[in-house]
């Protein structure tokens, strides 16, 4: 089975995979999440389906969606004006502006509209990420304590601590949900189960992959592309109308130099935040494997000591030291899987989602 690095990692279930192919994978959340207070209507949410709805409901995306559809729509008219010009009736440098400069300022214009409205989009699609993420990692160990109150048969902490680390974990449960729904332009209150597509058996996608899909989706590089495709329309027509070693010439192989630099720059600092992202998805991958690896030892040390105790082999205050033990692992596997997957969806916004 290959991984996708892009595939963020979900719950419990992944164990099996993550020690059979050395590397997490989507899998279904295990359960809802216990109802806070009154029973209220859980409807299922997927990423994907976050991500769409914050984006169709964020007002600057769809402004800047209609500004970059305007200049579509404003290029294509000028690209059929300059189009109707024969090129054999150009006899001058102006006449040759007016044709060519005129329509590769315009595809311009249109590259940058988009370029602008990519970058609102995908700083959306990255919080929606983080937040959903954050949210999920809430619900898990929120879901977690109200396992452990029901499976004790014993009271390891006073009441008071115990209902402290409840009203802690209910109030971050509640503060990351809260941030999805306005993200989402929900209501605050509503609640969600949490689950996730199987992408277990998608390619894995190499780091040239990764930056070689970059030059064409990053926003910066969209836009650096376009202003050296511009430079270099200048310079094909003064070459063909007038010299190079004119002015005008002059100005415009300095024009083209400079975008060229301008787009290796870019190229620069793509290629390094996507090094230093991938390196970081591929150091958390690792973690998630370690500490799974971890919380099923932890789980069956649990497990057989509880078969003791049964038989009086072991004492109670052994078993629930062993119990503490596997929990604090779950706990642990938890935040690594969601660190994991705020690597991976850093990863996709440095390429440009």
């Amino acid at each position: 089975m290959k991984f996708s690095l892009l595939s963020p990692v979900y719950g419990t279930t992944i164990v099996a995979a993550l020690l059979s192919a050395a590397a997490p994978a989507y899998a279904q959340s295990p359960e809802p999440v216990a109802a806070l207070s009154a029973p209220v209507t859980v409807t299922d949410l997927t990423l994907e389906e976050a991500v769409e709805k914050a984006i169709s409901s964020n007002i600057d995306v769809r402004m800047l969606k209609l500004d970059s559809d305007s200049a579509f729509y404003t290029t294509r008219l000028t690209l059929f004006n300059t189009n109707a010009t024969n090129p054999d009736s150009i006899s001058s440098l102006n006449g040759a502006k007016s044709k060519y400069e005129t329509a590769a300022d315009a595809i311009r214009d249109h590259l940058v509209a988009v370029a602008s409205w990519k970058t609102q989009e995908n700083t959306v699609r990255l919080d929606v990420h983080k937040a959903f993420f954050d949210a999920w990692a809430a619900q898990e160990k929120l879901d977690l304590q109200n396992k452990v109150l029901k499976m004790q048969e014993w009271a390891r902490t006073s009441s008071e601590e115990t209902e402290k680390v409840q009203e802690e974990l209910e109030a971050a449960y509640r503060e990351a949900i809260t941030k999805l729904n306005l993200l989402m332009n929900e209501n605050s209150s509503k609640e969600w189960r949490l689950i996730a597509k199987d992408y277990s058996s998608a390619s894995q996608i190499s780091i040239e992959e990764c930056k070689n899909s970059a030059y064409e989706r990053r926003p910066d590089m969209i836009k650096a592309a376009a202003e050296k495709a511009f430079a270099q329309a200048k310079v094909d027509y003064i070459n063909s109308y007038a010299s190079l070693s004119t002015y005008p010439g002059r100005i415009a192989k300095n024009d083209l130099e400079k975008n060229e630099l301008l787009w290796q720059k870019s190229q620069k600092k793509s290629d390094k935040e996507i090094e230093d992202n991938y390196a970081k998805v591929t150091r958390s991958r690792q973690a998630v494997a370690s500490v799974i690896a971890e919380e099923k030892a932890a789980e069956e040390a649990y497990r057989n000591a509880y078969i003791s105790f049964l038989s009086g082999q072991v004492s109670k205050e052994e078993l629930a030291g062993l119990e503490e033990k596997w929990l604090a692992t779950t706990s642990k596997r938890i935040e690594s899987t969601r660190e994991y997957n705020l690597a991976v969806a850093n990863l996709q916004y440095s390429t440009g989602f």
